[in-house]
């Protein structure tokens, strides 16, 4: 054991892990309070882990730490130790893929519908545009939802629900788009459209998001 001192960020990151791994044994648990003193190995794999999170903060926690148990589901248990490590991260990068063919009203399609629009809530505030400018807007040589989009900072189903999305699609070079993307991205493109149409939560909850960060970005500004 080692004296501790992690802030509270990196006690969620803890807790979420702990958390994460018992539920995917079907287990249950009780979210840790007292922080004073953890295992040596567990207080370095958490402080690599605060910081890879500040670097790459389009990642949520409960992706990365599920990806594994999604993709290697002949292991049981994933320690705190593992996700510091690249096959981690390749873990996550296959979960993402995985949630491609997720259908658009189970929940963890729900969730990241909602921390999708979380964060373009907070780029538009950011960059001072109206959500409508978001699926259009461009700083460089790529649109800016599209960069998105591969850095899994927002899903694909969020962007169907934007009127300009697919126009911003349609503008891009095929080629280009697919080595932005990857084939696997694209071709799922007019599948995931299809199904989001089709959807009894998905599509509702994406329009009526959108219209809640209007509403909050004109009260906001």
């Amino acid at each position: 054991m080692t004296d501790c001192d992690l802030s509270y960020a990196e006690q969620n990151i803890y807790n979420t892990h702990l958390r994460v791994s018992r539920q995917q044994q079907n287990k249950p648990f009780k979210l840790r309070k007292d922080f004073s003193k953890i295992e040596e190995k567990n207080y370095i794999a958490v402080k690599k882990l605060s910081l890879f999170f500040k670097k790459h903060s389009h990642i949520t926690l409960d992706d990365f730490f599920i990806a594994p148990y999604k993709i290697y589901k002949d292991e049981s248990y994933f320690d705190m130790e593992y996700f510091t490590t690249l096959k981690a991260v390749k873990a996550y990068s296959l979960y993402q893929n995985i949630k491609l063919y997720e259908e658009p009203d189970s929940e963890s399609q729900l969730n990241s519908i909602t921390e999708s629009l979380k964060f373009i809530y907070r780029f538009c505030k950011q960059q001072k545009i109206d959500i409508d400018q978001y699926a259009q807007f461009t700083s460089g040589a790529i649109p800016e939802c599209i960069v998105h989009l591969k850095e899994h900072k927002v899903n694909m189903l969020t962007l169907l629900g934007f009127n300009g999305f697919y126009k911003t699609l349609k503008q891009v070079d095929s080629e280009t788009l697919k080595f932005i993307l990857g084939n696997e991205v694209c071709n799922q493109i007019e599948t995931n459209k299809a199904k989001l149409f089709a959807s009894k939560k998905a599509y509702k909850l994406i329009l009526f998001g959108i219209q809640k960060l209007k509403d909050k970005l004109e009260k906001d500004s």
